[in-house]
């Protein structure tokens, strides 16, 4: 917000307090003389902090201030008049040659409205407040897809419109009907079921293919029962990867994530490395997403390269919503894999080819259910999985025990909460999240049964998240597991995590939120090959030292991330501020003793949401402390996958994870 709304709000609570003192006193009232001032609308997102001068005011909800018009006119010319001008003195300037036109519609998003006549004045259309036709029979399902390019799924009216937008639309495959209708949960004749239409809209929207969803309720006066529309907009499902090393050593991918418009996806990618016979590798995985309506997914891949051989079969479907009641899972496969161990001194290369079968059953029932949304679940869980190796190194009673032949049988009973509301601009671009409220106790009992002895495990898991209003987000969890023989734990981990995302700030035409993390994680008696480090991801961004390792970590990420309103080829921009901290006992038993790590930077991210393609990002990082031959000073430009919020919901009995 400008200064100049900052004086304009001040001014307004003074004009409030006034009208108030004549609402309250009719005299006054009658000896008040001049026309009223005609007010207007200014629509403000929720989950957003206004910064005021030296106050803040906290916005929970998508909110309509009612304004006096001057205020208001005001408010709307500050937020676009400047964007406007320069756009504007820059069109004038290309729209001189038929070239430098083109350039610009090409570059700039140069928005059109498109008036929609309405088809029936009396129609009411609702998104979201489903619960006031629970009941009506759903009398037709209509699905309307929009462009992938230059159109807005919170504003269909809106086109952006040039001969390379156009171009690249046709070029899409778009979602098929039939695909769209197999992913939700109701069809024609039904009646309207609330948390049906909340669940699809979600499930549409974590579809790889699809940037976002908007379910419609559509009711006429007079006209009995209800018609449900469906919005989607697809992403351009093609995309690649490029990773090159060297001359020697590089690697490619060709990915479509909607293959044909079917919901398919088939990645290729080949590998190139001088050093290996063949130099030339393959990996490929094709899956199809929603088999038959079942929610049930199948995957197949296969890899022809010197240091992995694999191929295997795959079929699973998840508690993708509170009402499923059955998941489940079988795999199979048979891997060789080229594996390494680096000691200080030496490089220790080898094979290990083995078959793996998998297979885990779960039931669910819904116990509970709020008026905000809120489902309980208790879920059961039952999984085998064996492992037979057919080749190896040697292993002995108490070495190499990662490698034996093994089956393990695991039982877990879980409880789960979980409610869902819509933002943006937390972990994507502006493309609509779904944040996850809840939470989520599983235990988790088992046995394996290996070529040496027999051992038992046991398991504990606990996170919880809501968003805290005006606070923000906080999401803690713990996770506590091991295997008992003898009385004593073998390969146990347990590890404390927090994570949080503040509201939304806004100030002028950005949009700003504050990143935090938090995590220990120690191993209790893990073989003497079994190691946690914090590289990269796992503690300081940017850092890779094979030494940087242990059984014990702490590390703690703070990031600031400053969305702007910038677009350039669809493409957002994102400028962002971090540090880490991080501390592993790499060279001395207690924690705390050692060296505490350190990174500081900042970047630029690029993402368009239309794309199927990683977040491209731009990074400098300054290293205060660093391992011997590391260099202070870090750069990057890389890809980065597209992330979203974790949810509170069971999955196949496992084993917790040392990392």
């Amino acid at each position: 917000m400008g200064f100049s709304f900052m004086v304009e709000f001040f001014k307004l609570r003074q004009l409030i307090v006034f009208a108030l003192m004549f609402v309250v006193c009719p005299p006054l009232m009658a000896q008040k003389k001049g026309k009223q001032q005609p007010i207007d609308s200014v629509h403000v997102k929720g989950r957003s902090i206004l910064i005021l001068g030296d106050s803040s005011i906290y916005v929970e909800q998508d909110t309509v201030l009612i304004l006096p018009d001057t205020v208001a006119i005001k408010l709307k010319q500050d937020e676009t008049k400047k964007s406007e001008e320069f756009y504007k003195k820059v069109k004038e300037r290309l729209y001189k040659t038929r070239f430098t036109k083109e350039l610009y519609r090409l570059l700039f998003n140069d928005v059109k409205k498109v008036e929609v006549k309405e088809e029936e004045p009396k129609a009411i259309i609702t998104n979201g407040n489903y619960k006031k036709y629970k009941g009506q029979v759903i009398n037709n399902i209509r699905i309307k897809k929009l462009e992938v390019f230059g159109t807005r799924i919170t504003d269909t009216t809106k086109n952006y419109n040039s001969w390379a937008i156009n171009l690249a639309n046709d070029m899409h495959v778009y979602t098929r009907s039939r695909i769209i209708k197999s992913n939700i949960f109701f069809k024609e004749g039904d009646v309207v079921d609330p948390d049906a239409l909340t669940d699809s809209e979600r499930i549409l929207r974590s579809l790889p293919y699809i940037k976002d969803a908007r379910i419609y309720v559509i009711s006429r006066k007079g006209v009995p029962g209800v018609e449900i529309l469906v919005i989607v907009k697809d992403i351009w499902s093609i995309s690649g990867e490029v990773s090159i090393d060297n001359v020697d050593r590089s690697d490619f991918a060709v990915i479509d994530k909607n293959f044909l418009g079917l919901g398919h996806e088939f990645r290729n990618e080949f590998l190139y490395n001088t050093e290996y016979v063949p130099k030339v590798g393959y990996n490929g995985i094709y899956s199809v997403n929603n088999i038959y309506k079942t929610f049930i997914t199948g995957e197949v891949n296969y890899a022809r390269s010197e240091p992995l051989d694999r191929v295997g079969v795959r079929f699973y479907r998840n508690f993708i919503t509170p009402e499923i009641k059955y998941a489940g899972g079988i795999e199979i496969n048979k891997s060789n894999m080229l594996q390494s161990r680096i000691f200080p001194d030496t490089t220790v290369e080898f094979y290990t080819k083995f078959n793996q079968q998998d297979i885990w059953l779960g039931r669910s029932w819904l116990i509970d259910e709020t008026d905000d949304g809120g489902r309980t679940n208790l879920q059961l869980g039952t999984r085998f999985n064996r492992i037979r190796y057919l080749d190896r190194p040697i292993i002995k009673n108490d070495t190499n025990q990662q490698f034996f032949d093994r089956n393990l049988y695991l039982f877990s009973v879980g409880i789960s909460q979980r409610s869902y509301e819509k933002s943006a601009l937390i972990l994507g671009y502006g493309r609509t999240e779904d944040i996850p409220s809840g939470y989520l106790l599983e235990f988790t009992v088992g046995k394996e049964v290996n070529e040496y002895y027999n051992r038992a495990y046991l398991g504990w898991r606990f996170s919880v998240g809501r968003y805290f209003g005006r606070l923000g987000y906080i999401r803690p969890s713990a996770y506590l597991g091991g295997f008992v023989r003898k009385s004593r734990v073998d390969q146990g981990v347990f590890s404390l995590q927090g994570d949080y995302f503040s509201p939304l700030f806004r100030v002028r035409k950005f949009n700003f939120r504050q990143f935090l993390r938090l995590r220990y994680t120690t191993g209790i008696n893990r073989y003497d090959n079994e190691f946690i480090n914090i590289n990269n991801k796992n503690g300081i961004r940017g850092l890779n030292y094979t030494f940087l390792r242990g059984t014990r970590k702490l590390s703690f990420s703070s990031e600031t991330v400053a969305f702007t309103p910038f677009y350039i080829i669809g493409f957002r921009f994102a400028f962002f501020g971090f540090f880490d901290l991080a501390i592993v006992n790499a060279n001395n038993s207690k924690l705390l003793k050692n060296k505490l790590y350190q990174g500081y930077g900042f970047g630029v991210r690029l993402r368009n949401e239309n794309l199927a393609i990683n977040t491209i990002q731009v990074r400098l990082v300054w290293y205060p402390v660093t391992p011997p031959g590391t260099s202070g000073i870090g750069f990057d430009l890389a890809g980065q996958t597209p992330l979203r919020l974790s949810d509170f919901r069971v999955e196949e009995p496992s084993v917790i994870g040392f990392n």
